[in-house]
């Protein structure tokens, strides 16, 4: 959302602007790209409507960096076998460590706004604290939300097979996780089970040190395996333990957890991703 407009008075006060007068634009913010008439005009619209519903908009007030942000940096370590000319991990070749962010680094004061149902006027009715933190949990659980919406009917009218694969000690491992999606949903073309879809998580456990894992749910055609293939197991190519099981009942339940729970990322690496289509 857009912060509200703050206009100054030649008695140096200064008061909030309703947000219904600004029309879905802002004077104090930048904008990182133009928006067409055409979506400044549905985004318009989407708010008068939960606001007439009676919702709460939020908009943004301010954004400042937390100054304790470097006291919960920690250093991910690594194996000194692992810087060699070979090594995918261009970081570690540079010499450069990879850090974990455990403490937000942006904190973030959102205004709560209303519409009073006997002035119809927009009213703020208070102000909300968030960080890029809980914004990036709420932005995976969506994501989660829309693969699990897609395939669960698919996969109660067994139609599609959904694989559930753990790729432990990131850190240690042989392979960048990018170019291992690469790898898996080749070896799944090959087997003659291309991937209809996949999402997975980056998950850091702080429980015994930091531990880095990777969580993947892949979508494929039905498939009356007895066992699971060797060839899928990616233990070799990943360099680490990895896990691989059917999924049972719900997709949903399997990856809940990991999705929510954990706060802490890895500095300059994605916690989530999802295919761009789904079939």
């Amino acid at each position: 959302m857009q912060t509200t407009q703050i206009l100054e008075i030649p008695k140096k006060e200064a008061f909030l602007r309703p947000y219904s007068k600004l029309q879905g634009k802002s004077s104090t913010s930048h904008k990182k790209g133009k928006e067409t008439a055409i979506r400044q005009l549905n985004k318009q619209n989407k708010t008068n409507s939960k606001l007439k519903a009676g919702k709460t908009i939020y908009t943004h007030n301010t954004t400042t960096l937390n100054p304790n942000y470097e006291l919960g940096l920690k250093i991910l370590p690594f194996e000194s076998c692992l810087i060699h000319d070979k090594c995918e991990f261009s970081r570690y070749k540079n010499g450069e460590n990879l850090l974990v962010r455990t403490i937000p680094k942006w904190v973030t004061i959102l205004q709560m706004w209303k519409r009073d149902k006997e002035t119809n006027e927009d009213v703020m009715c208070g102000l909300l604290e968030t960080n890029e933190l809980r914004a990036s949990n709420y932005r995976k659980i969506k994501a989660l939300d829309k693969f699990c919406n897609y395939y669960q009917p698919k996969y109660k009218t067994k139609t599609t097979t959904l694989l559930f694969l753990t790729f432990t000690r990131a850190n240690y491992a042989k392979k960048e996780w990018k170019k291992m999606m690469n790898h898996i949903t080749i070896t799944f073309k090959k087997l003659g089970c291309p991937v209809q879809g996949f999402i997975w998580t980056s998950e850091i456990s702080e429980e015994y040190g930091i531990h880095w894992h990777y969580h993947l749910c892949i979508a494929i055609d039905r498939v009356n395996w007895k066992k699971i293939p060797k060839t899928i197991k990616f233990e070799k190519i990943w360099g680490q333990r990895t896990e691989i099981d059917f999924v049972k009942k719900n997709v949903k339940h399997y990856m809940a957890k990991y999705f929510a729970k954990h706060n802490a990322r890895i500095e300059g690496s994605r916690s989530y991703g999802m295919s761009r289509k789904f079939k």
